[in-house]
């Protein structure tokens, strides 16, 4: 980014077109289904994953559009920061297109990755979304850390400081944060691999917060990164731009988080898609973010791996892999829970979908984020087995593996079964699965063998 670019940005918040940010949703809504309509963007319940570019590249050109014409909405200011095309452009020229994370031996490099694309996709994982306790938030970062095929860790968060609950702007949330971010440094050295990059602290929710998780001896460190977060939709305000600057300043990853929601503002599939775009573009341009991270959530189920969410992801990561250099992040959300097979085929399907179309890994958000403590290591191991065996697939293997397992999983969709918490799933002392939920991630595997796909 330009050394003068971000006081550029602030100078346009506080001079750009005043606007309600009820009229700016109004707007944004009418603009998203004229442009589903002039570029012809159609969801199809029977493929979702199309093998279709000339509907990513449709999808794309939609978002820019979008972007360029609506900008960014400044709830601190109440008004909208605006860009030209050629503004917008030039800066996703300079992509570089991949990231180093972490240090040492446990680095990374995580990569903008093309539709079908033979490299491998990052894997990251944590309590997506979900709420830890503050007695077992310690062993599920470890089961995640200790998984070899984890390269990176989300420290989640926990709502609860020495049994205090941590509320926004109040002390708590500052000891909260370098407790968190502590905790994911012990889980990081507990599993061997002290240089992994942590990709956020979650429980911080102003910039004061996220600030206090740095300490290079016990806390994050530059190799390390914290959430720049948007708005639903197309929003941002002069704490989350705060953060930015102090990123800069330490030289720290700064990663761009988007929740954009199926049934909001984009209404069906196809506006979600192109207002994703949309969101994508917005974290580049404002945030300078070395990677985005993608947590589209439905807005009845808030999970994404019903079939708009994955038909809407699929077309998300296509239009970006096709058009752009980003380096793009998945978040696979489920309705189910640790000791439900469903679990599983949810990930599956997402994994298999998001990766052919072009995204790194994340995941697993389980039970919608409602049950605290219902992640475990095992969710990540089976995304990161299920994506790799997806390198060697294209668009219309995935489209037809996934017609084959959302019946698996469809009809629990609305009546979720949200399995089990932590220590009911693994040994809270070797921190290892239970036989039962082994047995279950091993049967769902052999499932999957015998539809064609080729697991490890």
């Amino acid at each position: 980014m330009r050394s003068n670019w971000l006081p550029e940005i602030v100078k346009r918040a506080q001079s750009g077109p005043y606007m309600k940010e009820a009229d700016f949703d109004l707007k944004l809504t009418k603009r998203i289904k004229e442009l589903v309509r002039e570029y012809g963007i159609r969801y199809d319940a029977n493929n979702l994953c199309p093998a279709d570019d000339d509907m990513a590249d449709r999808v794309w050109q939609a978002g820019l559009q979008l972007f360029v014409e609506m900008g960014s909405y400044c709830q601190s200011t109440e008004r909208c920061i605006r860009f030209t095309r050629d503004e917008v452009l030039e800066i996703l020229a300079q992509e570089p297109g991949a990231v180093t994370l972490g240090m040492g031996k446990d680095a990374v490099v995580m990569r903008h990755r093309g539709v079908e694309d033979p490299q491998r996709a990052i894997m990251h994982s944590g309590p997506t979304g979900l709420p830890s306790s503050e007695k077992y938030h310690p062993l599920i970062l470890l089961s995640c850390a200790q998984e070899p095929l984890v390269d990176c860790l989300g420290a989640g968060s926990v709502s609860t400081y020495h049994g205090e609950r941590i509320l926004p702007g109040t002390p708590l949330e500052v000891l909260g944060s370098r407790r968190d971010a502590s905790v994911a440094r012990e889980a990081i050295r507990m599993a061997g691999r002290p240089g992994m990059h942590i990709n956020d602290v979650a429980v911080s929710l102003t910039c004061a917060g996220k600030m206090a998780a740095f300490d290079t001896d016990a806390g994050l460190r530059p190799s390390d990164a914290i959430l720049v977060s948007q708005m639903v939709e197309l929003k941002t305000d002069f704490d989350q731009l705060s953060r930015v600057a102090h990123l800069y300043n330490i030289g720290a990853v700064r990663v761009d988080l988007m929740t954009p929601l199926l049934g909001g503002v984009g209404g069906a599939a196809p506006g979600t898609a192109v207002v994703s775009v949309a969101d994508h573009l917005l974290g580049a341009v404002l945030y300078d973010a070395d990677y985005h991270m993608f947590s589209l959530t439905h807005l009845h189920y808030v999970n994404n791996t019903d079939p708009l969410g994955l038909w809407t992801q699929s077309m998300v990561g296509q239009a970006l892999a096709r058009n752009t250099k980003i380096v793009c992040l998945n978040d696979i959300y489920v309705v189910s829970g640790p000791g439900a097979k469903e679990l599983f085929y949810e990930c599956a399907a997402g994994a298999l979908v998001t990766t052919v179309s072009g995204f790194n890994m994340q995941g697993a958000g389980t039970t919608g984020g409602f049950f605290p403590d219902r992640t475990t290591g095992l969710e990540a191991r089976f995304i990161a087995e299920v994506s790799r065996a997806s390198l060697n697939l294209t668009r219309q293997d995935a489209a037809q593996l996934v017609k084959e397992i959302l019946p698996c999983y469809q009809a629990t969709i609305t009546s979720p079964n949200r399995g089990k918490p932590f220590n009911e799933v693994y040994d809270v002392e070797t921190v290892q699965p239970t036989t039962e939920w082994l047995d279950m991630y091993h049967a769902v595997k052999e499932d999957l063998r015998r539809i064609g796909l080729k697991l490890a």
